[in-house]
Order: C-alpha cells, then structure tokens, then sequence
C-alpha cells in the first residue's frame, strides 16, 4: 500500500523498467525468470525448514520460512550492471602477480564485502560483456580471477562460479535469526576484471594490433523476503549467541549484534543495516 511504502521506502521501492522501444521483450523475460526463482526458493525453503526443526527442536515453528516465502509479496529483482574498471585497476589475475597490495585492494573492486540482510536470495549466473557494443563475451577469454566470492565456514575466501544452467541461493541474515542460526549468512563480495593476462583483445589478438576490450559484468538477483512488519524472533529457548554465533564472523562486516535485537521488525532491521553499512563503508 501507498502507506506502507511511504513508511518503509527500502522495502517497497517502485519499479523502474527500460523503454519497451529499446527492449521491448525485458520486462516480461524479467517477470518470468522472477517467477522461477521464487518457486525455486520455495520448494529450498521446505528443506530449510527441515533442518532447523532437526536442530532446534519444538521450537521452531513449522514451516515457518516455507509460509513466509510462499505468501509474500516482496518479490525484488534486481539487473545489476558492474561498469568496466579503471584501466589503472589492471586486472584481477595480473595484481596477482605484481604485488599483495594491489591483490587487496582488487578484491572487491566490483561490489564491497557485504552479508544478504534479507531472508534468502536467488542468483542466476553472471555474464561478461563488451561495455560499448553490448556482445557477450566468451568465459574462457575473462581473467579467471574476476568474479563472485565468499567466505567459507572456516573463514577462507573462495570463488564461486555458477553454471550457466543453473541459479545459486544465498542465505540472508534474517534466515539465519529466525533458524537459530541452523544456516548462516555469508560474506561475499565481487571482483573485477577484465580479460585475461590484460592484455587481449576481444578475438584474442594483441592489444597492439587491436584496441582492448572493456569490460563489464552483469548479474540478476531476485531477494526474497517477508513484509517490513515480519518480526526477527529467536526461536524458544535459543540465545543470541547460539544465533549470532554460528555465523561466519568475519571483520568484512559490520556485526549482526549491532544491528538486530530480538523481535525487531524486518523493515526496521533494514534500516539499521543500511546506516551501518554507510558508516561502516566510510570507516574502511
């Protein structure tokens, strides 16, 4: 409702489409590729469900997630374009081998570590393109470097590539709350690059004989979550630390006890992350 979106802006933005003229068919391949991930994150929901009842016994509500994500209305997709990067930024694979530093600060030049605040994401797989003329480019041409990372439970940073058939599911911050902490949020970040060795053209010829090709990257995610109004409880019996705890812990983060306390809204959960994230990103 208009009253709702007034009160809680980051959770009902409006939809903001392409001219039709200039994609004509966006809107409802959009919608339907929509569609499939929120069934698909329905039917993981179940399962999601299962496993926190096994570990949290009694208290945990059935089918609490599986309800949740089946009768929502908030269903965000969102066609995320990362522009090429700077020709100073090098690539990826080659900061590599020049020096540690410029590995650091490569590592999330595309998109910031950050946790999913919501309840559970799908992701279908990345494309590279050429920025100016839009063509698609070949995987095997991209610096093998660049691309989605996280940080696994034992706190080291992996890639994690998605097969082009198929859509990743990212576990939110809220998952992990109302489960008790069953299943975790991740750290993850984007890397930038451009083509391999960062020196090839588009076709593979020198860059002497040929411009470079600049790169970009483009990614759809869909979040899925409750209405603000959905209230983040613990299940019975299960303490903050057994919730917050479970999780990854990492410092690439602002920590999740600084932004919820038990039976906070989701809208107001949000909120707090969002201004965190502000001065954490300042910070750092």
């Amino acid at each position: 409702t208009a009253e709702l979106r007034e009160k809680f802006p980051l959770s009902y933005p409006c939809n903001v489409w392409p001219d039709k003229d200039t994609m004509p068919n966006f809107e409802v391949g959009a919608k339907d590729l929509g569609s499939i991930m929120h069934k698909a994150v329905v039917r993981l929901a179940l399962h999601i469900d299962a496993l926190a009842k096994r570990e949290r016994g009694n208290s945990y509500r059935d089918r609490l997630l599986y309800n949740s994500m089946k009768d929502t209305d908030k269903a965000k997709g969102r066609l995320l374009y990362y522009f090429p990067l700077d020709e100073t930024a090098g690539s990826a694979e080659k900061a590599n081998t020049e020096n540690a530093q410029t590995s650091v600060n490569a590592e999330d030049s595309w998109i910031g570590w950050h946790n999913d605040s919501g309840f559970l994401t799908a992701l279908a797989g990345d494309i590279f393109v050429n920025d100016e003329t839009g063509e698609i480019l070949d995987r095997a041409i991209i610096d093998p470097a660049a691309g989605l990372y996280a940080v696994d439970r034992g706190g080291n940073t992996v890639k994690v590539s998605i097969p082009e058939d198929c859509m990743a599911v990212q576990i939110g911050e809220c998952t992990q709350i109302v489960t008790g902490g069953a299943v975790i949020a991740t750290p993850h970040c984007v890397r930038g690059g451009g083509l391999a060795g960062g020196g090839l053209a588009g076709n593979g010829v020198d860059t002497d004989a040929k411009p470079a090709v600049r790169v970009a990257r483009i990614s759809l995610p869909c979040f899925i979550d409750t209405g603000p109004t959905f209230r983040l409880c613990l299940p019975t019996g299960c303490s903050p630390d057994q919730a917050i705890g479970s999780g990854v812990g990492s410092a690439k983060v602002p920590p999740l006890a600084d932004r919820w306390t038990d039976g906070i809204t989701f809208g107001d959960f949000l909120t707090n992350t969002f201004e965190m994230y502000y001065d954490w990103a300042k910070k750092t």
